[in-house]
């Protein structure tokens, strides 16, 4: 996937000057940016259409690498694949339906929504119910994407799963007894914190990759989000919906609050 950039590619000297040629130079959109989009684009459909799902998939053992919303939707059967690695596909018949380098161009982002859920047989008629806590954890993530695009550490998110899957960040949840450490020292600092967590969210019994979410900074997770509206890091166990109405149903100060012991 490549933009098109004028660049200087050579200069001649003349005895009338300097003559310039410019030349077409590919720039290839760097993943920080597909990815930040594609979940802000996750999180406006099920926004709009929070009767929706939400999984990390990997077609084609793993050749595709895919955020996918997928359940029923107005009487719709709904599938669309966001491939990080390429374009947005809408299936059965919109496959490669659109680039991520289109939200560069478009005055609008939210026209590329429309777009899809036209595509998708789904539209979001009248108003748009309240966020939910599964909802918000969408929402965060893809605000957070966004915010720290150009910061100097890479942020990525992954599902988190108890058993492996694809690219997802795989935690397996060995029986307390013989458990010596954390396996998420970063968010969980002793086994006692983790085992909370595992009994608390059910999280041994959830295989299927879209139920939790890990935001790595660098590649190491630093904070897990349950869909059921839950953010856990280090310092803090946060429930999204009290929060988000708390501070106004401001969603830049949710995250700042949500996530304030690890945000630059």
């Amino acid at each position: 996937m490549h933009l098109e950039r004028a660049s200087v590619a050579a200069s001649a000297a003349s005895d009338a000057g300097v003559v310039t040629k410019h030349v077409n130079v590919p720039w290839t959109m760097d993943d920080r940016y597909k990815l930040a989009n594609y979940w802000w684009v996750v999180s406006e459909i099920i926004r709009r259409h929070p009767e929706l799902q939400l999984e990390e998939t990997y077609p084609m053992d793993g050749f595709y690498d895919c955020l996918t919303i997928h359940g029923v939707s107005n009487g719709q059967q709904v599938h669309i694949d966001l491939n990080r690695n390429g374009s947005v596909h809408v299936h059965p018949d919109d496959i490669g339906l659109a680039k991520a380098d289109e939200f560069f161009t478009e005055a609008d982002p939210h026209s590329i929504v429309k777009r899809i859920e036209h595509a998708a047989g789904v539209s979001a008629e009248g108003s748009v119910a309240p966020s939910t806590g599964r909802t918000l954890v969408y929402r965060v993530l893809a605000q957070v994407l966004t915010q720290l695009v150009t910061n100097k550490s890479a942020w990525g998110v992954r599902a988190l799963t108890p058993v492996p899957q694809g690219h997802a960040i795989s935690i397996a949840v060995p029986d307390p007894e013989i458990r010596t450490s954390s396996p998420l020292p970063s968010v969980f600092a002793t086994p006692v914190d983790f085992e909370a967590f595992v009994i608390s969210s059910g999280f041994r019994a959830v295989p299927r990759s879209g139920r939790f979410w890990a935001l790595q900074r660098d590649g190491d997770v630093v904070a897990v989000l349950d869909t059921r509206g839950v953010v856990h890091t280090s310092a803090s166990r946060i429930q999204l919906e009290p929060l988000y109405e708390r501070v106004g149903r401001n969603l830049t100060q949710t995250v700042a609050v949500a996530l304030e012991s690890i945000l630059p």
